[in-house]
Order: structure tokens, then sequence, then C-alpha cells
């Protein structure tokens, strides 16, 4: 299955943080790229024609990483036409990665991939919380798969937000689609909101630089644990998540 990483030098909250280096000296997109080696998927990067991203274009492709480059805003077409110049089919999944997550799940990865084996018909599968699919939380671990039919029926719409979010005129509209939202296990949903890993702004990325010695070889829950059992980094992801409660 190809995933499609989402990147791009033009963060508004943290301008070049795909290029920014972690203390094992990848750069944040290699993490990403890294974290999806030993899962059967074919990475591709997912960014932009603007000037700023040529570097990205290039760390991929140093990589073995193939790339695809589109529309800055209309980040939906960048989805749909990645998926036709690759000849992905229209009644395939595609896995949909956020950059900006270093600690993807390896379980939620496979088990989302085993999913879309088990349950073909689905529009839009995500490993998700309480209901709310992953990438509505913030704590960074997740993918989510999508049919490209789906999304190629979302374009002639030109609903801005869908445009910008991708994969959100497919959750938000269940009546009109096939969703499946599968519920993390039960050992990982104790204190699960109080746990944030995405990367927004220089406050998460600090927080990355601290922590990420000593989180990088673990997945979660392992991750979770380790994270709660320190004060100081409780209140520094609280101060965060409160920060972006919506």
């Amino acid at each position: 299955m190809y995933a499609f990483i989402q990147a791009r030098m033009g963060s508004s909250r943290l301008p070049g943080k795909m290029a920014m280096l972690l203390p094992d000296g990848k750069t944040l997109l290699e993490a990403v790229i890294a974290r999806l080696a030993s899962h059967d998927v074919t990475p591709v990067l997912l960014t932009t024609k603007q000037p700023a991203d040529d570097s990205l274009a290039q760390m991929a492709e140093s990589h073995g990483i193939s790339v695809f480059r589109g529309d800055e805003i209309h980040v939906l077409s960048r989805f749909t036409e990645a998926a036709a110049h690759f000849g992905i089919a229209e009644n395939d999944f595609v896995l949909r990665i956020c950059a900006d997550n270093p600690y993807l799940s390896h379980y939620i990865i496979d088990q989302t991939l085993a999913a879309c084996e088990i349950r073909p018909t689905m529009d839009y599968i995500s490993f998700g919380y309480a209901g709310k699919p992953g990438i509505k939380h913030h704590t960074g671990i997740f993918v989510e798969a999508v049919k490209v039919a789906a999304l190629q029926s979302l374009v002639p719409k030109n609903n801005p937000w869908y445009n910008e979010h991708v994969t959100i005129g497919l959750y938000e509209n269940p009546n009109q689609y096939a969703i499946a939202i599968l519920t993390i296990p039960e050992d990982w949903q104790p204190q699960f909101e109080q746990i944030r890993l995405t990367i927004d702004d220089q406050d998460d990325w600090n927080f990355c630089l601290s922590t990420y010695p000593q989180l990088a070889h673990l997945d979660f829950p392992a991750q979770r644990n380790l994270l709660l059992s320190e004060k100081s980094w409780v209140t520094l992801m609280e101060n965060q998540i409160n920060k972006y409660q919506k």
C-alpha cells in the first residue's frame, strides 16, 4: 500500500520544522520515513511546488522515496493527483501520514493495514479514542487509511475546509461514507488524553528534543507509561494540550 507523507517547509507555527534536527541527527521528515521503514508500505512524499520545499524533495529522494509535488493550499488535490500519478486504483486505500508525528505507532500502522484487508468496503479507517479518529487527537501516533474514490468524490464539492484537511469531509459525514473508527487497545486508554507527542510549535519541538532519546526506540503504550512517570513532562504536555484545546 502507498503511504502518502504530507509535509512542507511553510508551517505557520514552526516554519522549517521538517528539516530540523533531532538528537540522533535525523530530520523530522527522516524520523517519519524511518518509522515507516519496517512496514509493508511504499512511502511517497507529498509536498508542494514551492521552492522552499526543494530541499524536502531532495531529502526524500536521497532515501529512495518517491516525491509528488502539488498545490500548497488545496491539499486534497495533492492527494488525488498523486494517486492518479502513481496509477493507484480508485478502489484501493492509501495511508495518510502527517509528517509532524515522529512517533507513529508500529502497532497502529500494522493493524490499520490489516483492517483494510478485513474491511475492504470501507471508505475511511482509523484507530481512535472515544469515537474520535486519531487525527483529531494530539497524541501524534496515528495514521489514516482512505479509499482513493472517496477522496475523489470530495474534490467537486470544492469545500475549502475539505481541501485543506483532506479526510475531514469523510469522517464528518458518516451517513455518506463507510467510516470505521477502531478503538485503541483497552490498556492504552487510562490517561490517554494526557499524552501529546505531535509537533505544532516551538514548545512541542523543545519537548520532543528533551524526550526523544528516551522515547525514540519505544512504541506506544510504553512511551505513555514513561511520560506519565515524570511529573515535569506531564505538566509540559498539559500546558500544550490546554493551548490547543478546541
